[in-house]
Parts: C-alpha cells; sequence; structure tokens
C-alpha cells in the first residue's frame, strides 16, 4: 500500500499555486524529507501494517529538525537509529518533541505500537517563515483550507473510529472537521509543551501518556 502520508506530502510539492499562496507571506514548504524518502518508504514497509490502524495519533506539522528531515509524523533521525539497529543512517538530527514521542513507542513496544497507531499531521509537510517552524494555522486562510482539505482527504483512505489530538490547536481543527460524531476525539497534550514546560516531568509524562494512549 502507498503510504498516505506520501501521497499527501508530493501534493503539496507539486502544488505551485499553494506556494505562490505562502510565498506572499514569506513562508516556505520544509523539502529536506525529499532525500530521504526511501528510509521513510522502509519504515513504512516494516512498521505500518495494512489495513491501516483506525487509531490515528495526530499532531500539527513536520519541524525542521524532526519530521521535517525524515519523512515521518513526529519521529527524528536519532529515533529512528533505534528502529533500524542494524542500518547505519545518514543523519543524527534530534528535536525534543521526538525525543519524547519516541520515548513513548519504546514504553509502548514499537512493532505494537504502530499496530495499534496511524501517526500523522495535520499538515503532511512542515514550513518556515524566517527560517523559524511555522504551523499550518499560522498560514494564510486560503491556505489552510487547503491543508484541511487534504487532511480530510488521508482520513478517508484511514477510516478512523478515534484521533488523539496532540494539542489544543490539533483538538479544535479536528473537531471542525468531524462534527458529526462519527469519529472519537480525544486530546492529549503536545510534546512540545511537556518538553517546554514540564521538563522535569517528562518521564512521569511518558507512563502518563502510554496509559492513556493503551486505555481505549
Amino acid at each position: 500500500m502507498i503510504s498516505p502520508i506520501f501521497a499527501a506530502q508530493d501534493q503539496y510539492l507539486q502544488d505551485e499555486a499553494f506556494a505562490r499562496l505562502l510565498q506572499e507571506r514569506g513562508i516556505s514548504i520544509l523539502q529536506d524529507f525529499l532525500p530521504y524518502r526511501s528510509i521513510a518508504e522502509q519504515f513504512w514497509q516494516q512498521y505500518i501494517p495494512e489495513p491501516l490502524p483506525q487509531t490515528v495519533i495526530l499532531g500539527l506539522n513536520p519541524g525542521r529538525l524532526g519530521a521535517g528531515l525524515t519523512g515521518i509524523p513526529l519521529l527524528d533521525f536519532r529515533s529512528l537509529a533505534s528502529l533500524f539497529p542494524d542500518g547505519r543512517l545518514p543523519r543524527n538530527d534530534t528535536e525534543p518533541s521526538a525525543n519524547f514521542f519516541h520515548r513513548v513507542v519504546q514504553n509502548v513496544g514499537a512493532e505494537k505500537f504502530y499496530r495499534e497507531f496511524y501517526v500523522s499531521n495535520v499538515s503532511a509537510v512542515g514550513y518556515l517563515r524566517d527560517n523559524k517552524n511555522c504551523n499550518y494555522h499560522e498560514l494564510p486562510d486560503a491556505a489552510q483550507r487547503i491543508v484541511e482539505e487534504r487532511f480530510v482527504a488521508e482520513m478517508a483512505v484511514v477510516a478512523p473510529k478515534r484521533i488523539i489530538a496532540l494539542g489544543r490547536e490539533v483538538e479544535a481543527t479536528v473537531q471542525r472537521l468531524f462534527p458529526d460524531g462519527s469519529v472519537r476525539i480525544s486530546h492529549l497534550p503536545h510534546p512540545s509543551w511537556i518538553m517546554t514546560y514540564r521538563l522535569r516531568e517528562a518521564q512521569s509524562w511518558v507512563r502518563r501518556y502510554t496509559q492513556m494512549l493503551l486505555q481505549g
């Protein structure tokens, strides 16, 4: 099965009108993951089952040191190294959110985790403004509508029964896009909030995250 995430990434990169919308606001699309697509494909083939899990863990969009490089939601290259222990990866970049998320994955067990959870972002690509991460809800309104349309199309492939939103912004987006109650929606703090404001409690948050994810 072709990854719906890869398909969405390619759609963004091939959409010249979308790129112009962003350029008018000094925003560009992160494309650094492209040289490493073969690594992301290897991850997909090794860990993602078919049919896809119907519980979705959903973040904002890739960041420049995490999924913006790997092309895999919420994972950086340092995390990937432990998932491919026999393979040498070309980079060792890390960022706090991915570090936390990977600890949760390890706590569950990677194979079990990805059998049970489909991990994605509202936007399949990340954004930069002034060389800093820019989130999808900071894009022009017309661009946000395109992001939401593509996210809904991805979810049509996944057919989720449950979406766990990471952060209140993501939760608000999902509540608005799935108002009919067909998808059960819950919320967890975004890993970046934990690593910024609760760093000393990070390990206890790993345990709490794991418990809340698995309790169904």
